[in-house]
């Protein structure tokens, strides 16, 4: 009887927190985009973070001519990533979304319902941007 109470209670509690744990992980996601975007910077790479407001944040570099946005919408429980290019005949790449689920350890990210450590959404969206293969996000055109 106590354990149904308790995953009766932790339900409850997990409803209700999960906003502000999305929150935490949201805050988490970008701090490391942050961090990544100054060590990218750091190995001489040219890019430039800027936190547009508490839910979105931008990420280019100049040398490929295009840039990352994420936006969160935490009540949907998703946050949207998108390519921009910032040159004529650049070609981007889609972007996606990843979508915020409650778990075992708080919430988690998933993408199309692969759970991704906070470094492999990093990853995902970053390489593109600042690790182009050499086809990729080249001047398309004349």
């Amino acid at each position: 009887m106590h354990l149904g109470s308790r995953e009766s209670n932790h339900g409850q509690s997990s409803n209700g927190s999960f906003e502000s744990q999305a929150d935490r992980k949201w805050t988490e996601l970008v701090r490391a985009l942050e961090l990544d975007t100054e060590e990218f910077r750091g190995m001489n790479g040219k890019a430039d973070f800027k936190q547009q407001s508490d839910f979105q944040c931008r990420i280019s570099n100049p040398e490929v001519g295009a840039a990352l946005v994420l936006t969160a919408d935490l009540p949907a429980r998703s946050i949207q990533y998108s390519y921009e290019a910032e040159h004529k005949n650049v070609a981007v790449p889609e972007g996606g979304f990843l979508s915020l689920r409650s778990g075992d350890s708080g919430v988690a990210l998933y993408s199309a319902d692969q759970q991704l450590t906070t470094e492999q959404a990093r990853r995902l969206m970053l390489e593109p941007l600042l690790f182009p293969p050499a086809k990729s996000l080249e001047k398309t055109g004349t």
